[in-house]
């Protein structure tokens, strides 16, 4: 399963997203939740649970120490998991999107193995320094 592409979408009244038409085909091909986690960014990511449980995984792999600890208090105090409806919406909880200033208007982005949500204006202003600060790698991937 893999998440291209970048589109703009709205948040409801009720907090509600609606997934892009083809995440929403890629996600229902393995399952209908996904966990919602903050960034290291100012943005949500989303999931897929096969994802996750990988991601998952290599956290509990590491080193045990304070450090390590710290930051599986950190993933497990600020993620939750979601379930996408029949209509292909995802329902995010108010304390989600205010941590990370989205109020209405989200870019949801794809990153092949998992979805980005960014405020609009955070994400088009940030647009011209991630051409930058990409070149080096992809100079040698192309």
């Amino acid at each position: 399963m893999r998440f291209i592409g970048t589109q703009f979408q709205t948040i409801d009244p009720k907090g509600r997203l609606v997934l892009p038409a083809k995440f929403v085909r890629a996600l229902r091909e393995a399952q209908n939740s996904m966990v919602l986690t903050l960034g290291p960014d100012p943005c949500l990511l989303l999931y897929p649970l096969d994802e996750w449980s990988q991601l998952a995984e290599s956290l509990n792999a590491m080193a045990r120490n304070e450090a390590t600890r710290n930051a599986v208090r950190y993933v497990s105090d600020h993620s939750t998991e979601v379930e996408l409806d029949s209509h292909g919406r995802l329902t995010i909880p108010r304390e989600f999107l205010k941590k990370v200033g989205i109020e209405r208007e989200v870019a949801v982005v794809g990153l092949l193995r998992y979805v980005e949500l960014w405020p609009r204006p955070v994400y088009e202003r940030q647009a011209e320094a991630r051409r930058i600060a990409s070149r080096g790698v992809l100079d040698s991937l192309f």
